[in-house]
């Protein structure tokens, strides 16, 4: 039951969306089928010599006169055949969503990377509302932005431009764009080919570089002209677009634009011509339209797009951080926004004046010049400038330790803090980074602001300054909050209490900083150095913070190996118990991509690998189980470091249990399993080492005599080494054979005589060889390792989780023996020894399935192999009942056993432990056969 608003909302753009890409899938198929026949059709019309010329170098003239394909005759067969779909039905206006939900669903399309063309077709004024809408311009075209002329009322928009899709260079990274992309049901054919043709048949055809050679030249211009090149996905038409698509009102109505990482200037890269086609010059250049396109000075440049931003007159709020403007560029912006006050500039390194800021002296309430070149702007200096700011509430001049600057001036940050009634408003100040900052003057201006909520200190030259945390001093505010470098701190011997005054500290500093990677390092440090000891309080709230730092600087090796570290340390036992399934599904996700990433990173490696060693995080979650199984061998192939090795084998030995059989198949190759049974002789020889250094307490024992004797007791490596063998051989005969003929049976016939008294490894070793023997043409192999004296010794001195397994082995190889000669003094033993079993209150064993066992419950030649498959079924079902319903039902296991107890009660003389053993079975399984009537009689009356 869902009792959250928000969280039943969540479940139903879920499921929306699950719908939507439905849709998609089959309409890009369809696409592909048709843009694919066009170019064929295309490509036969004319001789390659004569198409080049008429497609790309004849005038216009001459185009008409040659015949060309008609693109409406193949629009027209695509709307016959086309499908209906939830996307057409959502349009008809039966259930429009309002502004919220409309506004939700753009946002999870954009968290989610599900943006593209064909989504953003659901945005029809006629079923949606927007006021505020985000645009990930990363997979849309200019096709579709006209669909913002529909929505007159918005007063918020913001592109994001941050993952350029000019950097896509690598066939991985073209193949996932590919994947993102798709054109929209109410395109023109004509344009989807123009626009998506290129990628489509580069996708179709040219999967490698290496099939360019045997491809025609009128399909190598088609191939060159890839994803990289693709000016209807380039940013600078794309944000064009968008800016001419809006509804002439938005013009007046947008309050709010956000264009951060946008660059205005990324056409300076091709020829004079087409500079002077992406921009304009400013209206102190005239420049006649008849005149050849001669470039000016970039300081008279004023980019098209630029230009465009001019017609929101009454903008409030502008975000130009990381963006490439320049000093002229944000004078001409500050002037023609009358009514802003709030502008963001941070990481704007183009920039070097800031005197335009004077003009909104009087407006300016939220200013952000973190790693500007503030310190370029002289006479007068920016601390004079923001003395004069006095509406600021929000003012942010940090810088990261690489650019932070040191002022020449007189006037300089000291003396911005200490003048009488310096932004007197303010509530916000970052000051992180910088490195002359005195604790006097940061004293005198904290004395004078007491409504100041948040400063920032990270980085500074200054020591710790303890007034900060003293209740008695007349700087303390209980609400304020900071970010402070620890540093200093972590340094000193810390208490409990001392660690719960600085983790709001750390926290604040990550959630404010963590795209900021030198600052994030640091943090991160901290975090590791402080955890190592102490418990958090806000557990959760540090483990979605990494997270999300992991998940923005996934490709710095540097903040992923602190990171891992701090996960480490916030999950150990019993720590993991209090985190949330949702975020351990999380951190499992985070860690398979850190070692996808960084394949070559021992330690990083480690980290991941000692973090994933939890029941609960390998059990719980639901993840992605193969991919992470087969990077964890990688490692155990890549690296011989025990370190790596130890982790390594206890989470493979984990997580096969939730391997399907054809991955374990895969995972268990050839190599794969040569290398585990390479790792399981190197930890003999290790242990066999290790007891043979140890001081003997008979000095007189000859040398052969100690290894004749020598038994050796299994550490926790060699004991989930063999786990893991056991669950990949687990109803998987191509696994048993590879283990045969990679010698194991030898290497287990070693295991046994050295390790005879470790009952833990003796379990698994027998397990093992209880899966071998359940395949009919390997059985066979068992007897070259004397396996009927074995396992009756078993049978006799083992423990039950040992005899239990002997016994099943000896059931498979007397069931063999059907037709032979019967050892009845064997099957004796076995009947007694399963008689005086007491079913223990957990589970020995697990099982797949109950497969194995079908033909030993109707084998009643031989009584006492159909008894051990029925208490072993009894076994596991009267301890597990949960996990085996599914297969109970299923495999039909009540009826089966039901037939096998009217064929005992029919017998003259019936074994009265197998029929009170059947009973007791039968007893357990009847609520299953109830449900299965149940659910039949549910479906007839539906029906």
């Amino acid at each position: 039951m869902v009792d959250n608003p928000d969280k039943l909302c969540t479940i139903c753009l879920h499921k929306f969306v699950s719908l939507i890409k439905y849709d998609e899938l089959i309409w890009k198929k369809q696409i592909e089928h048709y843009v694919d026949k066009i170019y064929r059709d295309e490509k036969n019309q004319s001789s390659l010599n004569d198409q080049r010329k008429r497609k790309y170098y004849r005038t216009d003239e001459e185009r008409s006169t040659d015949q060309t394909i008609d693109v409406s005759v193949y629009e027209s067969q695509l709307e016959s055949h086309r499908r209906s779909s939830y996307l057409e039905q959502f349009l008809l206006g039966l259930c429009p969503l309002n502004t919220i939900l409309s506004e939700r669903l753009s946002h999870h399309l954009v968290r989610h990377n599900q943006l593209n063309d064909f989504t953003l077709t659901f945005f029809s004024s006629n079923v949606t509302c927007l006021k505020r809408i985000i645009l990930n311009v990363k997979y849309l075209s200019r096709l579709q932005c006209h669909i913002l002329n529909q929505h007159p009322y918005l007063n918020e928009l913001k592109i994001l431009f941050k993952e350029s899709n000019n950097s896509r260079s690598n066939v991985s990274t073209n193949e996932l764009f590919y994947q993102h992309i798709c054109p929209s049901k109410t395109s023109k054919l004509e344009d989807i080919y123009t626009i998506y043709g290129p990628l489509i048949l580069h996708q179709l055809y040219c999967q490698s570089q290496g099939d360019l050679p045997r491809i025609s030249l009128v399909n190598r211009y088609l191939f060159q002209r890839s994803p990289t090149l693709s000016e209807g996905f380039s940013h600078q038409k794309l944000f064009y677009t968008i800016l001419n698509s809006l509804h002439p009102l938005t013009y007046q109505r947008l309050k709010i634009l956000n264009i951060a990482h946008y660059k205005f200037f990324a056409a300076y890269h091709s020829t004079v011509t087409r500079k002077h086609s992406l921009v304009d010059m400013s209206p102190l250049t005239k420049c006649s339209t008849n005149s050849p396109p001669i470039m000016t000075t970039s300081v008279h440049v004023l980019p098209t797009n630029l230009r465009l931003i001019l017609k929101f007159t009454n903008l409030t709020s502008l975000n130009l951080s990381n963006t490439d403007i320049k000093n002229h560029c944000l004078d001409i912006l500050i002037d023609s926004f009358e009514k802003l006050d709030t502008l963001d500039i941070s990481l704007c390194c183009l920039l070097s004046s800031f005197t335009s800021l004077l003009k909104l002296s009087s407006k300016l309430k939220w200013l952000n010049l973190y790693n500007c070149s503030i310190h370029s702007q002289q006479n007068p200096t920016i601390y004079q400038i923001l003395s004069q700011l006095k509406s600021l509430e929000y003012l942010d001049i940090s810088f990261d330790n690489s650019r932070s600057p040191q002022s020449n001036s007189e006037y300089d940050i000291n003396k911005l803090l200490t003048e009488e009634n310096c932004l007197s408003n303010l509530k916000h100040f970052d000051l992180s980074g910088h490195q002359n900052l005195l604790s006097k003057s940061l004293y005198n201006f904290l004395l004078t602001h007491s409504n100041l909520q948040f400063i920032g200190l990270f980085s500074i030259n200054e020591k710790y300054p303890k007034y900060l945390f003293d209740i008695t001093n007349p700087c303390y505010s209980k609400s304020r909050q900071y970010t402070f470098d620890l540093h200093e701190i972590i340094s000193l011997i810390i208490t409990k209490d001392d660690f719960n005054m600085y983790e709001p500290c750390l926290i604040e500093s990550l959630k404010r900083y963590n795209e900021r990677a030198s600052f994030v390092q640091k943090i991160l440090y901290q975090i590791f150095f402080l955890t190592r000891s102490y418990q958090p309080k806000h557990q959760n709230v540090l483990i979605k913070l990494i997270l999300y730092t992991m998940s923005i600087h996934s490709n710095l090796q540097t903040v992923q190996m602190a990171s891992t570290a701090c996960i480490y340390n916030l999950t150990r036992t019993p720590l993991t118990e209090q985190i949330n399934v949702k975020y351990l599904g999380k951190i499992v996700q985070a860690i398979t991509h850190v070692m996808e990433l960084f394949p070559n990173q021992q330690q990083l490696q480690k980290n991941c690998l000692l973090t994933l060693c939890s029941d609960r995080i390998l059990h719980e979650p639901t993840f992605n189980f193969y991919l992470l199984a087969s990077l964890v061998m990688n490692n155990l192939q890549n690296y011989s470091d025990l370190a790596i090795i130890q982790p390594g084998v206890a989470v493979l030995a984990l997580l096969t249990t939730r391997l399907t059989i054809d991955e374990c198949t895969q995972l268990g190759s050839v190599t794969n399993l040569q290398r585990l049974i390479q790792l399981i002789e190197q930890q003999i020889d290790r242990l066999q080492t290790t007891h043979m250094n140890q001081p003997q307490q008979l000095d007189d024992v000859s040398e052969q005599e100690l290894n004749n004797n020598l038994q050796l007791i299994g550490d926790d490596t060699l004991r989930f080494s063999l786990s893991l063998l056991w669950n990949l051989t687990d109803e998987n005969p191509t696994i048993c054979e590879h283990f045969i003929h990679s010698m194991g049976l030898q290497l287990f016939q070693r295991l046994i005589h050295l390790f005879a008294s470790d009952t833990i490894v003796l379990t698994k070793i027998v397990g093992l060889l209880s899966n071998i023997s359940e395949v009919s043409h390997l059985r066979i192999y068992l007897y070259s390792i004397d396996i009927i004296p074995l396992m009756q010794r078993f049978l006799t001195d083992g423990i039950i989780d040992i005899a239990f397994s002997a016994a099943g082995i000896l059931a498979h190889l007397l069931y063999e023996q059907i037709n032979q000669e019967i050892d009845t003094e064997l099957c004796q033993d076995m009947r007694n020894t399963i008689c005086k079993w007491q079913n223990p209150e957990t589970n020995m064993v697990t099982y797949r399935s109950f497969k194995p066992f079908i033909p030993l419950l109707h084998c009643t030649q031989i009584p006492v192999v159909q008894l051990w498959a029925i208490w072993a079924i009894y076994h596991v079902c009267s301890t597990d009942r949960a996990r085996y319903s599914r297969i109970i039902r299923e495999e039909n296991l009540y009826d089966i056993i039901q037939q096998i107890h009217n064929d005992c009660l029919l017998l003259d003389r019936s074994d009265t432990f197998t029929n009170q053993l059947l009973n007791s079975m039968l007893h357990l399984l009847k609520p299953y056969r109830l449900n299965q009537y149940q659910q039949q009689h549910s479906s007839i009356v539906s029906s």
